[in-house]
């Protein structure tokens, strides 16, 4: 129990999909990187964390919900300041639980010995992105606890979504300048993984983009993005409210569908105009050969 606890099966049948049976290592290897949920030879790290506790790599740094310590009110680094190489890898090589010591790339026969726990990472302002992480932390942290998994799921499903049509995505939405910066010059290349600050910034467009300034809207977003239960319609042949923002996947509408303002249907988040239509008698027929 105590070696599954240091690994990520100790999120498998809870926030990730149940572990491969028989185990095995190579099993788990491919496991983890079909999944894209987790760092399978990496990891994100809080410098402030690594120095308090003299090394220690928590094990949610790994997943991809992770942006951010909102203890140290930080962004997590996912690359080392000096070499540029990706923090804590987990293979052959040499290794320190605090200094990075992985070969330079400039001159592959040395070795970087920057102190990780040193590094100074980008300040973390914005509240609700700092209420995001702690969210997020809190059902990571609790991987079977009641609707945590649908939640984690439904955010990377958005996050996903943003990636592959971020032209239809609404601006990012205020938030702190580094954010603003790293997404301007994204250029295409979305590969959110192992970059703590593109993630945030697709989390905020995911949870905040293209929604309106009332306290309401505000209220009805956030009840359908962290509910247990999501947001309930009142009408109960209603399909679920979308979780989180994303475009219309009826077909020729690519219209942004903010948090909450929308629904699922198998999987697939349909504006209120196309919404409507499925749930019209005599239409849920069509839902297969139209939204898989």
């Amino acid at each position: 129990m105590v070696a599954e606890g240091m690994t990520l099966a100790h999120y498998a049948d809870g926030v990730l999909p149940a572990f491969p049976s028989p185990p095995h290592w190579r099993t788990a290897a491919v496991w983890v990187a079909r999944l894209r949920l987790a760092l399978p030879a990496r990891s994100r790290a809080c410098p402030a964390c690594l120095r308090e506790s003299g090394g220690r790599w928590l094990l949610r740094w790994r997943l991809v919900w992770s942006f951010a310590c909102a203890r140290h009110r930080v962004y997590l680094l996912g690359a080392c300041r000096g070499c540029g190489n990706a923090l804590h890898r987990l293979g052959p090589g040499p290794a320190d639980a605090v200094v990075c010591g992985q070969y330079e790339r400039s001159n592959p026969g040395r070795v970087c010995l920057r102190a990780i726990s040193r590094m100074r990472p980008p300040r973390l302002s914005d509240p609700h992105l700092l209420q995001c992480q702690r969210r997020l932390d809190h059902l990571v942290d609790h991987p079977h606890g009641d609707g945590g998994r649908d939640i984690l799921q439904s955010l990377h499903v958005a996050l996903e979504d943003i990636r592959i049509g971020y032209d239809d995505a609404p601006p990012l939405p205020d938030t702190d300048a580094v954010l603003h910066r790293r997404w301007h010059g994204h250029g295409g290349a979305l590969w959110y993984q192992n970059d703590p600050l593109l993630t945030a910034a697709l989390i905020k467009i995911a949870t905040a983009g293209g929604l309106a300034a009332s306290q309401d809207t505000r209220t009805q977003a956030d009840t359908a993005s962290w509910s247990a239960d999501g947001l309930r319609s009142p009408c109960t042949s209603a399909p679920p409210a979308n979780r989180f923002g994303g475009t219309c996947r009826a077909i020729a509408c690519a219209a942004w569908v903010p948090p909450g303002q929308g629904h699922v249907v198998k999987t697939q988040i349909l504006c209120p105009a196309h919404a409507d239509h499925v749930i019209a008698p005599a239409a849920a027929d069509l839902i297969p050969r139209r939204f898989t």
